[in-house]
């Protein structure tokens, strides 16, 4: 969904944000909703597209969208009772990133599957997930998101990182253990990246954020290079070496063999995996995700995602 959605984002973004020039409150107020990405500037903005009179399917579209990029599962199952009400006032004309009424609907079984995995519930889950395929195939690649992170879930929960599990360090390329880098302190994040992708992820200021919050609250922070290539290698030290802030962390290469970036299932850079002091995984996922900072703040109340 979130891809699809983007291409269709940037061409509203654009057209919006010319429209925007004129200086009309109306279409300003618009390009504002598909624009804030900060929760208090996206309230604020629904707040005046509600004052000002803006289409209320507008108006769910850019709320979806906005749960859509900061990727708030809740908020997005939260909507369902409103697309619902909504379909048979459904506006072709009207919508702003939907081409057919088919992908209004597939919200509605899109947010009906995010309610059941809330409540753990496979079969509903499969039920409205499937609904959604089936109504917007070519959106497929959100939906199978969510069954690959069901899937890891369920893996994640029957691993434990042993004491002596090795990785390398990046500067010399010598074994530390996980023993060695959490010490005594209550959590591990370990975040899988490469720096050919650095420049891309849009993500770098919240995990910046969180490393630097994580520094004295008994949280080690570890970056994993997925690779253990020369040319990678090197590239990650230029890059480290350049940045005039380098990020509060451990830099780290993978272990050559028993790769922990294929136990743990890393497919998509970069990933964060939060693991307990007993070693077990409490987070696998993105930063942008709520659940990440959830998880923080249950080891620590004073993190918060700004």
């Amino acid at each position: 969904m979130k891809k699809f959605i983007k291409i269709i984002f940037y061409s509203i973004l654009f057209s919006v944000t010319l429209n925007a020039n004129a200086e009309d409150p109306l279409l300003k107020c618009e390009a504002d909703l598909f624009t804030a990405r900060e929760p208090a500037k996206f309230d604020s903005a629904v707040i005046l597209a509600n004052k000002l009179g803006l289409h209320k399917q507008i108006i769910l579209e850019a709320t979806f969208l906005y749960y859509v990029d900061t990727e708030n599962h809740k908020g997005i199952a939260s909507l369902n009772a409103e697309f619902q009400n909504h379909l048979k006032e459904f506006e072709l004309d009207v919508s702003k990133i939907f081409a057919t009424k088919e992908q209004w609907q597939s919200v509605i079984q899109y947010s009906l599957a995010l309610q059941a995995l809330e409540k753990d519930d496979e079969v509903n889950f499969k039920k409205h997930i499937t609904e959604a395929f089936w109504l917007s195939p070519e959106t497929a690649s959100a939906f199978s998101h969510h069954i690959t992170v069901r899937r890891n879930k369920k893996l994640m929960d029957k691993i434990t990182i042993a004491p002596d599990r090795e990785l390398l360090t990046l500067d010399t390329e010598k074994v530390i253990t996980f023993k060695e880098l959490i010490k005594d302190n209550d959590a591990l994040i370990l975040r899988f990246w490469s720096p050919w992708n650095q420049e891309i992820d849009t993500t770098y200021p919240l995990i910046d954020n969180a490393a630097k919050q994580c520094a004295g609250k008994k949280i080690t922070f570890a970056s994993v290079l997925l690779d253990n290539e020369k040319q990678l290698i090197a590239t990650a030290k230029e890059l480290i070496d350049e940045q005039k802030t380098a990020l509060e962390s451990h830099w780290l290469i993978d272990s050559k063999k028993k790769s922990l970036s294929k136990q743990l299932r890393i497919s998509d850079l970069p990933t964060l995996v939060i693991i307990s002091k007993e070693g077990r995984i409490a987070y696998h996922g993105t930063a942008s995700n709520n659940l990440f900072w959830e998880a923080l703040a249950k080891i620590n109340p004073g993190i918060k995602k700004p």
